[in-house]
């Protein structure tokens, strides 16, 4: 029997030699056959946050993370790469503590300094009243660009080290965007087996088979030029589902955000900044089907002084990303000339109807306007396959977003059978189409709602609370909330912890 196994090893060794110089040779005679031109691309977002935002550095388990000691106006962070003071691991006795979790709107991005954030206002204030217990703490474990595949992950590896007795999650806006080819899940999953493929990737048998598997043709999953949501809506639900169980198994009580989004933040746009952007390899880190729908020349219904004109507060990023909208500032008969004769709106072009739309709208005939923009976006649906892809159909939101500022700016005139309801209704179906920004979706927040059932999970409707309190006034830009609305968030949580009893 013992000499049957050895004989069975000796030959498949003698078969893997043999199929290793066979694979070496065959690779210098068809290399250019069996080269691959293009892998499916990371995301911008990894590379960006990877390799590029200073604050920020790869991270072998969540694709990257905070530096740790960063000293700033803006941020502070520990040696364990968390927000704010050293903490202890272990937790002390006489300790409550609050493990927030989040993307960069619990980090406090956008603000004079991270403790005008509602996880440090929420510490702040909780101290501040009887709470039962010595003192209470909030580990703040946000960090930029997360999604809930991160927030997960990092919960289940590290999060439950720090012994919380209650959880806080605020995500959704980067599940719900595009990066590149390949989700979070995909990423992660390559992450994980880097070393095993590093190793593999060795052999000419490892690198034939890749090439000749990559040049298949792929019923399912995303090729290089086919871009894909960072987290769909139904694995987002699964990750708040696992964040809950695992929450539930220990009696620890979970409090999940939804998310806020302004209404009238310029949709499909917010990506065209990193058009022209390069990674550590000199590549550009957009992949290229993204930049090719980016780099169209659409005009935006924006007013000339920029984001003053939609937001009292715009920081850089904002005035930035409303500076890259395509204008051309032609004269309302020039514009007519060049965009309605053949070849533009007469052969349905919808870049061309917009961009006459925008040039009415920007001479207040809203009317015509109207007309022009309703026939931009008519075309453009005439142009989609019958079930488009979400960078596809997000290809459309800025037509939305024009028919809805063109139908605000009508009705703000009083011109009959323009309404603000309607104007609303155009601009959230805008938000909703728009996967070139950060802005959480419909599909996304229905998600945390099926939530509300569970034991121990409670939901705030931050959405809700911000339309009653001030609306998009209480955003910095496309999703982060001004100091008022973070001081608006930590009181909902105070309330939602006092209501229930969370803390004993």
């Amino acid at each position: 029997m013992t000499r049957k196994i050895l004989f069975s090893i000796i030959i498949f060794a003698v078969f893997l030699t043999v199929t290793e110089t066979v694979c070496r040779f065959a690779e210098r005679i068809l290399f250019e056959r069996f080269q691959v031109d293009s892998a499916p691309h990371p995301g911008w977002q990894t590379t960006f946050f990877g390799s590029i935002f200073d604050w920020h550095e790869p991270d072998p388990d969540l694709l990257w993370r905070f530096k740790a000691g960063i000293s700033s106006p803006f941020i502070e962070t520990n040696s364990q790469h968390l927000i704010g003071p050293p903490v202890n691991i272990e937790k002390p006795d006489g300790v409550f503590r609050i493990l927030l979790l989040g993307d960069s709107s619990p980090v406090g991005l956008g603000l004079e300094s991270y403790h005008q954030g509602f996880g440090a206002l929420l510490e702040r204030s909780l101290n501040g009243r009887a709470v039962g217990t010595e003192r209470v703490e909030v580990i703040n474990a946000a960090v930029s660009g997360y999604s809930s595949e991160q927030i997960r992950c990092f919960l289940s590896d590290r999060g439950w080290d720090y012994e919380p007795d209650m959880v806080i999650v605020y995500c959704g806006n980067n599940d719900a965007s595009i990066s590149g080819s390949l989700s979070d899940r995909e990423l992660l999953n390559r992450q994980s087996l880097k070393s095993l493929r590093k190793g593999l990737a060795k052999t000419a048998t490892y690198r034939m088979l890749r090439a000749m598997f990559m040049q298949l043709p792929k019923p399912h999953g995303n090729g290089p030029d086919e871009l894909c949501v960072r987290v769909s809506a139904e694995r987002f639900g699964e990750n708040l589902r696992v964040i809950a169980t695992e929450c539930a198994d220990r009696e620890c009580p979970l409090i999940i955000l939804k998310p806020p989004v302004p209404l009238n933040w310029p949709a499909g746009l917010q990506f065209k900044v990193f058009t022209n952007v390069s990674g550590g390899d000199g590549e550009l880190i957009l992949p290229p089907a993204m930049a090719e729908i980016l780099s169209r020349e659409v005009c935006y219904c924006l007013e000339s002084e920029g984001p003053a004109a939609i937001h009292d507060r715009a920081d850089k990023f904002t005035k930035l990303v409303f500076a890259s909208a395509y204008e051309d500032d032609l004269p309302l008969p020039e514009a007519r000339k060049r965009y309605s004769g053949p070849g533009a709106c007469e052969e349905g072009d919808a870049v061309a109807c917009n961009n006459l739309g925008v040039a009415l709208w920007r001479e207040s005939h809203y009317a015509e306007a109207r007309d022009m923009l309703q026939k931009a976006r008519e075309f453009f649906l005439s142009s989609l396959p019958p079930e488009p892809s979400p960078a596809r159909a997000a290809a459309g939101a800025v037509f939305l977003f024009n028919l809805g500022i063109n139908e605000l700016d009508g009705a703000g005139v009083g011109l009959p059978t323009f309404d603000s309801l309607t104007a609303r209704g155009y601009l959230d179906s805008a938000l909703q189409a728009d996967f070139f920004s950060l802005r959480i979706k419909d599909d996304y927040l229905d998600q945390i709602d099926s939530l509300k059932e569970l034991e121990s999970v409670y939901v705030v409707d931050l959405g809700r609370i911000f339309d009653m309190m001030g609306g998009d006034s209480l955003f910095i830009d496309h999703c982060h909330p001004t100091e008022q609305g973070h001081r608006i968030i930590a009181g909902e949580i105070c309330r939602r912890i006092e209501q229930f009893d969370l803390i004993k």
